[in-house]
């Protein structure tokens, strides 16, 4: 929610020019800028939510060199230090970032992106958070557009990793509101918000992306 503090699960390295680094960043972010090359046509606009460090976006923007990259975030020091990728990237289609709140309006014109994209957002959030990403996204998306969401999920019940049933026990003693969701649940939200279901697309460390469909 707006005002509060960002969450973190693990302690970020701060360079002298203000970029901050990711461990899990620097460990997931070729594999998701590869999928994302096959997954996203070859040329667009998109939005990437809740960017962290922007880590992520600067190597989007470098291998996705016909897509503009926008990128935003709530956290203000999160801000920073994507703007301090942006400049190091110094890359003609990675744009300034924004801010943006989920649960607020956003700040860009309806019917603008042709995609959304956001990593490791919604176990670390409320499930109305995931709520506020796609209406947002469907909103803001234009037809035929897509929102990827990289990040865990239970596929079903019957082949639940052991890894993410600890993690998801983890994430539950330190907010209830926090947690794993699962792709049922996650297939509601997007038909009540207009989007198709979900295509997934296994990833290593037992995430997936999935890619929901303005049709």
């Amino acid at each position: 929610m707006p005002g509060e503090p960002p969450v973190r699960l693990e302690p970020l390295k701060v360079g002298e020019d203000g970029r901050r680094y990711s461990p899990s960043a620097g460990r997931n972010r070729q594999d998701i800028v590869d999928a994302l090359v096959e997954l996203l046509p070859p040329r667009g606009k998109c939005l990437e939510v809740a960017a962290g460090t922007g880590e992520h976006a600067a190597l989007a923007a470098l291998h996705l060199k016909h897509w503009q990259w926008i990128t935003s975030e709530r956290d203000a020091e999160a801000l920073t230090s994507i703007e301090a990728w942006v400049k190091h990237a110094d890359l003609p289609n990675l744009g300034h970032p924004r801010q943006l709140a989920l649960g607020d309006p956003w700040p860009f014109e309806r019917d603008s992106f042709d995609a959304v994209f956001t990593s490791n957002l919604m176990h670390i959030t409320p499930i109305e958070t995931t709520e506020a990403l796609f209406h947002g996204a469907a909103t803001h998306l234009k037809r035929g557009g897509s929102l990827l969401v990289y990040g865990p999920v239970f596929l079903s019940s019957a082949s639940d990793p052991l890894g993410n049933r600890s993690f998801d026990e983890e994430l539950r003693a330190r907010d209830p509101a926090y947690g794993v969701r699962r792709l049922k649940e996650l297939t509601a939200i997007a038909a009540r918000a207009g989007l198709e279901t979900p295509q997934v697309r296994e990833m290593p460390a037992n995430n997936v992306i999935l890619t929901m469909t303005r049709p």
